[in-house]
C-alpha cells in the first residue's frame, strides 16, 4: 500500500474506533480515489484476501454470470424471478448508472448508505490487519469485497454475481463453489484485455466454468459456443444451450397505463411458456428473458421449487434501467457501447414511433470501438440531429476525437439526409441545448456508453428504478 493510502486508512479507523460513524461521500470519495494507487491482481492474489476474511463465499448460493452483453439484463431477469418464488436474493453488478450502491442490490433495492459505510469500514479494517505492504484492492475488487462481507452479514438465498471485465482473469473467479454458471452472448468487446477474435474472447469468459458446476449459456455464434462446449466438457459441467430460437411471437403491446411492452413465447427441449410479458420496447431483451428463463432449469433440476407462474410474474416485474429505457417522455436511454450492443439499439431505435425528428445525444469511452459505432449510426440514417458530448470520466473520448471519428466516418452517411451535427464538452450542457430545442413530437436518444446514459438521468434527477 502506498504512504498515502495507509494514512488516510489509519485515520479513518481512528475515527471508527471512536466510536465515529463514517459519511457516505467520504467512503464513497475514498472508493473513486482508490484506481490512482492500484493495479488489478491475479485471481490467487484475490482469493488470498478472500480466505482471509473468513471466504464468506463458501456459505453462499451463487449464480455467477459472465458474458459480453446482456449480463445485468440476465441478472436482474433471474433475480426477479427468484424473488417471486419466494427466495430472498442479492445481486451484484456493475457498472452503476448514478450511485454506487445500485451495485449491491438486496430484494431488488440498492443498499442504504449507512449499510454501505458500515461495510465499507468492516473493508477497510480487514485490509489493515492483512499486514500486506505490497496489496491493496482495486477499484473492482474493493467493491467485490464490499459484496462478499455485504452477503455474509444480511444474508440471502441467492446471490447473482456478475463478472467485471471478463472470466477467467476476473476478481469474481476467486469464489470457490458456485451452483451455477453462466454465459451470455459473446461479442467483440475489451479486446486489449481478452483478446482480438470471438474464440479467444469466448475462453477467457468460459474461464468461470468450475468442474461438475451445470452451465447455461447463449448460443448466438459457433465460434464461441465451440469453445465453450469443449471446456464444459472438459470439466463435466453439465450444459443448457440457450438457442436463439427458443424465442418467437415476438410483438410490441401496450400494458395498462399505455407503457410499450414485449409478448413473446419461449419453447425449449425442457420447457414451453406463451404470452410471457417484458417492460420493455427492446426486443433484444427476450433473448435475455431465454437465459434467465433456461437458468430456473437448471435450478429447478438442482431441485429448487420455481413455478411456471413465477416465471411469468417475474419476468413481467422485472425493470432494468438504462437499456432501451423511457425515462421521460419521448426520451430513451440505452447503454449500447459495443458494436453488437449499438446495432441491437439502432434496431429498436428504428421501432420507436416517430412524428418529427430523431435526436441522438452520443458519447463514448477511449478503450471502445466508438469507430465503428460511429459508422454504425452513420450508416443507419435514422437520426436528424447528433449531439456529440465528452463524458464525466477520465475514460472520455476527447472532443477533438469524436469530431475527428464523425468526420472520417461522414462517408458512411446517407447523402440525402441533411444531418445537424453538434458538439459539447459536457453532457449537462448537450441535454439541455436538446431539451430546449426539441420539438413536439421529436424523439430524443442517448447511447453510446453507460456512463452517458448516469450522467443523463443524473442530469434529469432520474434514479434507476424511478
Amino acid at each position: 500500500m502506498s504512504e498515502e493510502i495507509t494514512k488516510n486508512i489509519d485515520a479513518l479507523l481512528e475515527r471508527l474506533d471512536a466510536g465515529e460513524r463514517l459519511g457516505f461521500y467520504e467512503c464513497d470519495r475514498f472508493v473513486d480515489h482508490i484506481p490512482a494507487f492500484t493495479e488489478k491482481h491475479s485471481v490467487e492474489e484475490t482469493r488470498n484476501f478472500l480466505e482471509f476474511i473468513g471466504s464468506p463465499d463458501k456459505n453462499m448460493h451463487i449464480i455467477h454470470v459472465a458474458g459480453t452483453n446482456g449480463k445485468g439484463s440476465v441478472c436482474n431477469y433471474l433475480s426477479e424471478i427468484l424473488r417471486q418464488a419466494g427466495l430472498s436474493v442479492g445481486m451484484f453488478t456493475s457498472p452503476h448508472l448514478t450511485k454506487v450502491t445500485e451495485r449491491f442490490c438486496i430484494n431488488g433495492k440498492p443498499i442504504e448508505d449507512s449499510i454501505f459505510c458500515e461495510i465499507f469500514g468492516d473493508l477497510i479494517r480487514k485490509i489493515r490487519e492483512y499486514k500486506s505492504e505490497s496489496y491493496f484492492p482495486t477499484y473492482f475488487e474493493f467493491l467485490f469485497f464490499m459484496g462478499m462481507l455485504l452477503y455474509e452479514k444480511y444474508p440471502v438465498d441467492y446471490l447473482v454475481l456478475e463478472t467485471g471485465l471478463g472470466g477467467r482473469l476476473d476478481a469474481t473467479n476467486s469464489i470457490h463453489n458456485p451452483v451455477l454458471d453462466v454465459i451470455t452472448e459473446i461479442g467483440m468487446d475489451h479486446m486489449q484485455y481478452l483478446g482480438n477474435t470471438i474464440s479467444r474472447i469466448a475462453g477467457e469468459k468460459a474461464g468461470i466454468i468450475r468442474k461438475d458446476t451445470p452451465l447455461v449459456f447463449y448460443n448466438k455464434r459457433d465460434e464461441s459456443t465451440e469453445v465453450i462446449e469443449k471446456r464444459a466438457e472438459e470439466l463435466s459441467a453439465k450444459t443448457y444451450r440457450v438457442d436463439p430460437e427458443v424465442v418467437s411471437e415476438i410483438n410490441t403491446a401496450p400494458d395498462d397505463a399505455g407503457n410499450i411492452c414485449i409478448d413473446f413465447s419461449y419453447e425449449s427441449q425442457y420447457d414451453k411458456y406463451c404470452g410471457l410479458r417484458l417492460q420493455t420496447i427492446a426486443k433484444f431483451q427476450t433473448e435475455n428473458a431465454a437465459i434467465a428463463i433456461m437458468c430456473t432449469r437448471a435450478l429447478r433440476d438442482m431441485g429448487v421449487n420455481i413455478t411456471d407462474d413465477d416465471i411469468s410474474y417475474g419476468l413481467k416485474k422485472a425493470k432494468w434501467g438504462g437499456r432501451m429505457e423511457l425515462i421521460l417522455p419521448g426520451i430513451y436511454v440505452d447503454g449500447a457501447h459495443n458494436v453488437d450492443g449499438m446495432e441491437a439499439f439502432l434496431e429498436c431505435a428504428g421501432e420507436v414511433p416517430c412524428d418529427k425528428k430523431r435526436i441522438l445525444l452520443f458519447g463514448a469511452v477511449a478503450d471502445k470501438q466508438y469507430h465503428l459505432m460511429i459508422r454504425q449510426i452513420l450508416q443507419k440514417g435514422l437520426f436528424d440531429v447528433i449531439c456529440v458530448s465528452v463524458l464525466e470520466t477520465g475514460r472520455s473520448v476527447s472532443e477533438s476525437q469524436l469530431r475527428a471519428a464523425f468526420e472520417s466516418e461522414m462517408r458512411y452517411a446517407d447523402e440525402s439526409r441533411n444531418i445537424r451535427f453538434s458538439y459539447y464538452t459536457s453532457v449537462r450542457d448537450a441535454l439541455m441545448d436538446i431539451i430546449t430545442d426539441r420539438g413536439a413530437g421529436d424523439v430524443v436518444y442517448a447511447a453510446g456508453s453507460l456512463y452517458l446514459v448516469g450522467q443523463v438521468r443524473e442530469t434529469l434527477g432520474i434514479m434507476p428504478g424511478n
